[in-house]
């Protein structure tokens, strides 16, 4: 898919087949004295080896310049030519000479080296003609020698093989070196797992496209964003193998649909970019259509059928978008307001409220980066209720953002960013240590059987941090906290431990050694089935607020709530239920005998302590309305 963008560099001219040629001549002449003493070859003039010697050099220097010719060029043949006829002619008229004839073997060799494994078969096949034509001069006698016709033939044919297969002994080494470089040069330039281009190479493409169209005008490049929906979902529920083998699935259906001269690039994660260079024949509509289309059967995943959406941003080259950078930037932001503002498999064009919508999204991930030393983040904490006595044992906190000019935000409409930009690592570290000192320091006034325990969320991004472990027991040593004494918990999602890594699984029972009880939220979700805790230390179980909505009104919903419950308890577990909002579900819940409640019937998220003294519902045990109106 496109040309290849890696060449050789290029080698700077050499002396090294001249020098070579002379340095060894020491050398050959020293031989040639020795064989000839022993008649191993004839018994001709020195001076005549060193005519021959300095020939050699000369002739050697003269096609030196043609080194960097072009493969298959006809000086790159001419100079091949000359190293051969000079190896030959040594074998011929000095017999053995071995250093000399090695001389020009090693700068045939380096010929193939620079031009390219191919060029042995040029090399190999001017050896050939060079022995014929070597052993007829000698077999008519019209090529003088200084050996016998019949030691001369001998000798060269000898010669002439040993070359032929030195040279394709060096050939089969450069093949397997262009293959090793055409493989590094493939990785680098595309994606391990899906094989299509990767961001480089669609970058490079995309660049040589913009200036072909700014140079020759004509249909200008376009570029399509796709991101899939609920991606995360698929690899919290099936694991990364099945995310993998999602998006594998994805590209080769994309590919049996996009043009020839379309690039289909996965750019990192579930994103994937089309660069359609050309679209003289069909309106960019059809193009999306077709990639919609993609997405109309259900994927394969973890042997089950999951339908998949997609959502596309597409941006165009025009006056006011003139380089790469741009072009992919508007294209993403139309993506993610297709994304943010539209249904599943949404397509969006780059226009101005894209662009005010992309500069916001880019102002706010500003903003949030700064949140932290800026002191903008606040905690408020809701109260979690146990049932049995109507107390306040303990308080969820939760995150709330004092933005500068759009006020107080709650964490729906920046944790997702965070989690994306990893903002969100400094800002778990801030909110740890901020609830933990600030939950301690209220215990402290608080008689010993009404300490609050304290509950934190966990993201996944956090989670996957190699040095959470450390940090947070840091954190601790510093801030003089003790996680058993405090009580505190970890609240992660059902499908995250349900399903992840050895790894991160690894982080939870180091956690849990540090005295930090683990607990499974939004749970009813994902797996429900609880069967993770074999291998975690997972002590609570949050249930979901979407089986609490209809827990008073829908007997499936009280049946689940009622087989959490019974199920969390077999296993000396214990349930909080999420989202309560009316006397009705909250007494419901105490016939299930469920544990503890959260919501906003027992008591909205405050900044400040809820309940400074203590028990809640004294004049009128039972009551959550009672419990409300004292938090």
């Amino acid at each position: 898919m496109g040309q290849r963008l890696v060449a050789r560099a290029p080698r700077q001219a050499s002396l090294a087949p001249a020098v070579l040629a002379y340095a060894v001549g020491p050398m050959a002449l020293a031989l040639l004295l020795v064989f000839r003493h022993f008649g191993l070859v004839a018994r001709a003039p020195v001076w005549a080896y060193i005519t021959a010697l300095v020939g050699s050099g000369v002739v050697s220097q003269v096609v030196e310049r043609w080194r960097h010719s072009r493969p298959g060029s006809l000086r790159l043949h001419a100079r091949v030519i000359v190293h051969v006829a000079a190896v030959t002619s040594v074998i011929y008229l000095s017999g053995w000479g071995p250093a000399l004839g090695m001389a020009y073997t090693f700068s045939a060799l380096a010929d193939m080296e620079q031009s390219g494994a191919k060029a042995w078969r040029a090399a190999l096949g001017w050896s050939v003609v060079g022995c014929a034509v070597g052993q007829t001069l000698v077999w008519i006698e019209w090529a003088p020698t200084l050996m016998t016709r019949s030691q001369a033939e001998t000798i060269g044919a000898l010669g002439a093989f040993v070359f032929a297969i030195a040279i394709r002994m060096a050939g089969a080494a450069g093949e397997r070196k262009d293959q090793v470089e055409e493989l590094l040069a493939h990785r680098a330039l595309h994606d391990p797992l899906t094989g299509l281009p990767n961001r480089q190479l669609l970058v490079d493409r995309l660049t040589r496209a913009i200036e072909i169209a700014h140079r020759r005008g004509g249909t200008p490049p376009v570029v399509m964003f796709l991101d899939l929906d609920r991606f995360k979902l698929v690899n919290d529920t099936f694991g990364h193998r099945a995310g993998d083998d999602l998006l594998v699935q994805v590209a080769e259906r994309l590919c049996g649909v996009l043009r020839t001269t379309d690039t289909l690039s996965r750019f990192g994660g579930d994103e994937f970019v089309v660069l359609c260079e050309d679209f003289r024949l069909e309106p960019v509509t059809a193009v999306t259509s077709r990639i919609q289309g993609v997405f109309d059967e259900p994927f394969e995943i973890g042997g089950e059928r999951l339908p998949i959406s997609v959502s596309i941003g597409v941006a165009s080259l025009d006056d006011a978008i003139t380089t790469t950078e741009v072009l992919l930037s508007d294209a993403d932001a139309a993506m993610y307001f297709a994304k943010a503002h539209g249904a599943a498999g949404k397509v969006q064009m780059f226009d101005q409220a894209t662009r005010g919508a992309a500069r916001d999204r880019v102002r706010t991930e500003t903003d949030l980066a700064h949140a932290v030393e800026r002191d903008e983040l606040r905690l408020y904490y809701q109260p979690i209720i146990e049932i049995a006595t109507n107390h306040i044992v303990g308080v969820e906190a939760l995150l709330r953002w004092q933005h500068a000019e759009r006020g107080l935000l709650a964490p729906g409409e920046f944790l997702d960013l965070a989690e994306r930009t990893g903002a969100i690592i400094p800002i778990g570290e801030w909110v740890l240590a901020e609830a933990c000192t600030t939950v301690a320091a209220w215990n402290r006034n608080r008689p010993t059987d009404q300490r609050l325990c304290l509950s934190v969320n966990l993201s996944p991004r956090q989670l996957a941090e190699a040095n959470l472990v450390e940090t947070i027991a840091k954190l601790l040593v510093d801030e003089k906290i003790d996680p058993e004494e405090l009580r505190l918990s970890f609240e992660l999602t059902e499908t995250f431990v349900a399903v992840n890594e050895a790894r991160e699984r690894t982080r939870l029972v180091q956690l849990h050694d540090l005295g930090i009880t683990l607990a499974v939220d939004d749970f009813g979700t994902g797996y429900s089935s609880l069967a993770y805790v074999r291998d975690l230390p997972v002590k609570i179980v949050k249930i979901d607020r979407s089986f609490v909505d209809g827990v008073d009104r829908h007997p499936r919903h009280r049946a689940i709530v009622r087989g959490i419950i019974a199920l969390a308890h077999s296993i000396d577990l214990h349930v909080v239920a999420e989202g309560v909002e009316t006397e009705d579900q909250y007494r419901v819940l105490a016939e299930l005998g469920c544990d503890y409640a959260q919501g906003f019937l027992l008591g909205r998220p405050r900044p400040e302590e809820p309940l400074n003294g203590g028990a809640v519902a004294a004049a009128a045990p039972g009551s959550p309305a009672r419990i409300a109106s004292s938090v």
